[in-house]
């Protein structure tokens, strides 16, 4: 009987063990950008190549983009007004993003082959598109309209952006959506079920309609995204008494896990398509940076 306990406490004991070891960790940081401007919203190509993002180097708001490793920067858009938060359609030839060139706050699709920007015009809804991005197969548009700064929800529109289907329903904020490589989850934050206190971070399966809240916590947990093997969901927690950090939980909400240690605060995390490497905006030296996140293998 001795024998059998002392077993199963060694099994249990190896059991945790490879639990903790096979946790990610931070291998390096490397900042891409650095100069004396902000620097935000960066995500990789489809192929892993290059990077989008927004800075505000040139007086306002604008849309950039670079080689994976930080050299060749190059300014896309153009306009005295602002031009922000872009994202990748599957192919790697066009940009969607949001701008207030026309008045409001309205979704536009840069073509990088011969730099014409469209309108997305079909949006028959009062709210403010934000956060918009492809279905891996292009077909469909995940986006936020916000109505008011507690009221948010989120949508599904076709490449016209023609609203297909309701996705959150509710008085409260729900926002940043974000979907698996397989185009059938999406995960997001919402105050739905905090009284517009603090964020939680949400995973829809659009198939079922089926939801669960993976993350419980007395402050914020935000801007969620998908490990490139759909295993892992990538998130920012802000934490008590200094700026928000990078963590890592399973894909079902378990083993969450502190990646950055950085008094003056990351966000905006996004995974590589191609490498255990993660993109994350990080105020250095004064100002916003794009700084890329090298995580140990499991």
């Amino acid at each position: 009987m001795k024998t059998i306990l002392i077993t199963i406490l060694i099994v249990q004991f190896l059991t945790y063990s490879n639990k903790v070891c096979s946790q990610t960790k931070l291998v390096k940081e490397i900042c891409l950008t650095k100069n004396k401007s902000d620097n935000r919203y960066s995500s990789y190509s489809p192929d892993g190549k290059k990077i989008i993002f927004e800075s505000n180097r040139d007086g306002n708001w604008e849309i950039y983009f670079m080689d994976s490793n930080g050299s060749n920067q190059e300014r896309l858009t153009v306009n005295k007004n602002s031009d922000r938060r872009p994202s990748w359609h599957p192919s790697g030839k066009q940009i969607l993003f949001e701008s207030d060139r026309g008045g409001k706050n309205e979704l536009y699709i840069l073509n990088l082959k011969n730099r014409k920007i469209k309108k997305i015009s079909n949006i028959e809804h009062s709210g403010e598109p934000m956060f918009a991005n492809f279905s891996p197969n292009g077909k469909f548009i995940s986006i936020s309209l916000k109505e008011t700064d507690d009221k948010s929800n989120i949508f599904l529109l076709n490449k016209k952006g023609k609203i297909i289907k309701q996705l959150t329903n509710g008085n409260k904020r729900s926002t940043y959506p974000k979907w698996s490589n397989n185009g059938k989850k999406i995960v997001y934050f919402s105050r739905k079920e905090t009284n517009n206190q603090d964020d939680e971070i949400y995973k829809l399966n659009l198939e079922s309609g089926l939801g669960v809240r993976l993350t419980n916590w007395p402050k914020h947990n935000f801007c969620p995204s998908w490990s490139n093997d759909g295993e892992k969901i990538v998130y920012v927690t802000s934490m008590e008494g200094t700026r928000p950090e990078i963590y890592i939980m399973d894909s079902n909400g378990e083993n969450q896990t502190r990646i950055t240690e950085n008094n003056d605060g990351d966000t905006l995390p996004n995974w590589s398509p191609i490498e255990n490497k993660v993109l994350i905006t990080g105020f250095r030296n004064g100002n916003y940076q794009i700084c890329e996140l090298e995580l140990s293998k499991n």
